[in-house]
């Protein structure tokens, strides 16, 4: 008992001045290379305009679910009725697509990293624009 108190204090003593060691070691590196922190800033800034938008982009199908919807019933063969929600997904994919590409400044992305981190985005907002667009369904359908 009294060897776990002292283990506890030790290592958090220990922990604490690695920690401060690890933040002024960062915060000195950030005052040598400023660029580099623009830079990095330029980045976060741009992807978080990418998010937003590809956040709020499928939540606009909202003002056109219902026609959507009427017009997927009138379709006499349900395959085309499930193409035209894929279509529109697809639709959405491409507009997160071209905005991410947009927000690069029309450039290819550079480097594998950036390749993963672009491609999983766009899986993410693919995923996130099938489920918003069926709880919008749901929620039109629910309606009167």
């Amino acid at each position: 008992m009294f060897l776990t108190g002292i283990a506890k204090t030790v290592g958090t003593n220990v922990l604490t001045v690695l920690a401060t060691l690890a933040v002024l070691t960062g915060g000195y590196w950030c005052w040598q290379h400023p660029e580099s922190v623009r830079q990095f800033g330029g980045v976060l800034f741009r992807a978080g305009i990418w998010l937003g938008l590809a956040a709020a982009l499928p939540w606009s199908s909202y003002l056109f679910m219902r026609p959507l919807l009427q017009w997927q019933a009138a379709m006499q063969s349900t395959s085309a009725a499930h193409l035209l929600s894929i279509l529109l997904i697809c639709g959405y994919c491409l507009a997160d697509t071209v905005l991410a590409w947009g927000l690069n400044g029309w450039q290819l992305f550079s480097g594998a990293l950036s390749w993963a981190v672009v491609v999983l985005g766009l899986l993410a907002a693919g995923a996130y624009n099938f489920v918003i667009c069926e709880s919008l369904a749901r929620h039109v359908e629910g309606s009167p």
